[in-house]
């Protein structure tokens, strides 16, 4: 009993923690911000702690010190300004939702990476602070994401590493508040528009086809914010007409949009949804006022520390794109080695080999001139593919059939979407396809964008009443809560049975024994390694997968090569 309130405890800390982060954000850049969406200011935080965590981490260990102190201050800054803001219902109803999402975040059994760098690499930091030259450690401490950044500002006494796996969860909290209460307040001001069910339709979806949240790993935490960044654009581009809400939208988009780039870097690609915005609204002139340099100040500095972090990692400053490893240094991951693993993950993307399959075609030839197609099809296409478009496909019938029922006639509508509404997700699914047509590269929501987009088009056209509509949300948002947790309770009595899960006795994860050996000591800095082709897990750290590593310092740093 006693670990469940300590990890119950430590899960709402963290939460309002952010929060606070978020309104300190707001506070600095745009005051305009702090009437922003409870659960927007949560995802603000989000990206700020991550951007602090990165930036302290050249400078000191997010040790249990340094993490109380920082928690400390978030929550000291969310009572400030609740207080302040009176946002007594959005608070209520933000632990409604957590208490109804909570079931999705104990897990036994995390993703295969987990144990693999996603634990180790956050640990280190917690441990050791940055060390230059990780991605000598294995190919997998190769690849940055913020979420580790986020996750080792959560390394705190009594809990140590085990909310290591909840940075998923707090995304889809925020994102299933932010949503909810945006239809509710909508359905109050009589604002139906295809926006509406475009949103009600993307809630659902994350709810039923995202509801694991120890497979999230880094890559669907992105796809939801990616929901997010279309949402908002959609917004700006066909609802709003006030400059100031525009500006304040705008800022939101970028913010989401670095947030998610921190997480897997081929999201900046969205950053080109800025030119539409600004050549249909009309404000190139207000892209660099002086109201905009705090904001242009911090996401400048979240791309600086991105490429930081990679550089420092590989000697690339986007791995494993060769042409970026520039200035090689005695850390660097070989040339031959990048263009290797580049070669790789497309070639793993376009389904050239699996657990129980490996294509005859070399990789290089593999991944050219569609020779991959014939394979993808067979092996990604059918069944991951097909499975989810179907699930998008009956989430939309379903939904359209159950308001068209409800129904008596069709109506004029004042939004109407141009060419732009569609193509823009067509062009970025198109990328997906040519480049890296893996579903957690991004699939899963580009899919389903278009069919939202169109289902929620003939929605609106509806002639629905007031009462009617609120009705069919209600329900239609409680039965994907009601699959969410189903499918949960289903998963943990698999763990439970199939693990011998002891959820009574214990909420935590499982975490492996490792052997493991001391392959570099040089005074205090030590370098283990495990046993027996063993995975590092939480064992000491650093923990490298490479026994054949010489250490020295680079500036105040240890570097690794």
């Amino acid at each position: 009993m006693q670990d469940h309130i300590i990890f119950l405890l430590y899960i709402l800390l963290f939460i309002h923690s952010t929060i606070g982060y978020g309104f300190l954000f707001s506070r600095m850049v745009n005051r305009e911000l702090l009437q922003s969406n409870l659960g927007y200011i949560g995802l603000i935080g989000f990206f700020f702690i991550c951007l602090i965590s990165i930036f302290s981490s050249f400078f000191i260990p997010h040790n249990f010190l340094h993490n109380s102190i920082f928690h400390v201050i978030g929550l000291v800054s969310f009572i400030f300004f609740f207080n302040k803001l009176k946002q007594f219902t959005e608070i209520k109803f933000l632990w409604l939702i957590f208490t109804i999402l909570l079931l999705g975040l104990y897990v036994f059994k995390n993703h295969d990476d987990f144990p693999y760098y996603h634990l180790t690499y956050a640990l280190n930091l917690s441990e050791n602070g940055f060390i230059i030259g990780t991605g000598q450690f294995s190919h997998g401490f190769r690849t940055f994401s913020s979420l580790f950044y986020f996750h080792s500002i959560l390394y705190m006494p009594f809990i140590d590493f085990y909310l290591f796996h909840s940075g998923p969860f707090i995304i889809i909290l925020f994102f299933n508040f932010i949503i909810i209460s945006k239809l509710f307040n909508n359905l109050k001001t009589g604002k139906i528009n295809f926006i509406y069910f475009f949103s009600l339709l993307s809630v659902i979806f994350i709810n039923i086809a995202f509801y694991r949240i120890s497979e999230h790993g880094t890559d669907r935490s992105a796809q939801i914010l990616l929901i997010l960044i279309f949402i908002i654009f959609f917004e700006i581009l066909y609802v709003e007409k006030n400059k100031n809400i525009i500006l304040s939208k705008i800022y939101l988009l970028v913010i989401i949009v670095f947030l998610a780039s921190s997480m897997k870097a081929i999201y900046y690609l969205y950053l080109t949804l800025l030119p539409i915005i600004f050549y249909r609204k009309k404000l190139f002139k207000e892209i660099f006022i002086k109201k905009n340099f705090i904001i242009i100040l911090f996401v400048s500095t979240s791309f600086f520390l991105n490429l930081s972090v990679s550089y420092f990692n590989t000697g690339c400053l986007l791995y494993p794109a060769q042409k970026t490893c520039v200035i090689e240094q005695e850390w660097s991951i070989e040339k031959s080695e990048v263009e290797r693993m580049s070669i790789h993950y497309e070639w793993w993307a376009k389904a050239g080999g699996g657990p129980n399959y490996i294509s005859e075609i070399e990789p290089e030839i593999y991944v050219k001139n569609f020779n991959w197609l014939n394979n993808w099809i067979e092996r990604h296409f059918f069944n991951k593919v097909t499975d989810t478009l179907l699930g998008i496909i009956f989430i939309s019938l379903f939904v359209l059939t159950l308001f068209i029922f409800f129904s008596t006639s069709k109506k004029k509508t004042n939004i109407k979407v141009d060419f732009i509404a569609y193509i823009v997700p067509i062009i970025f699914l198109i990328e997906w396809f040519l480049n890296h047509p893996s579903m957690r590269y991004g699939g899963y929501v580009l899919f389903a964008i278009p069919i939202f987009l169109i289902t929620a088009l003939k929605l609106q056209i509806l002639n629905l009443k007031k009462k009617i509509i609120n009705i069919l949300s209600i329900f239609l948002i409680l039965l994907s809560f009601t699959l969410y947790n189903t499918r949960n309770i289903v998963r943990l009595t698999k763990e439970i049975n199939f693990y011998k899960y002891d959820l009574l006795k214990s909420p935590y994860f499982f975490v492996d024994n490792v052997d493991t050996s001391l392959v570099f000591r040089e005074n205090d800095f030590k370098i283990y390694s495990p046993k027996n082709n063993q995975m590092c897990w939480a064992s000491k750290t650093p923990c490298s997968y490479s026994k054949n590593l010489k250490v020295k310092k680079f500036l105040w740093m240890d570097m690794v090569y």
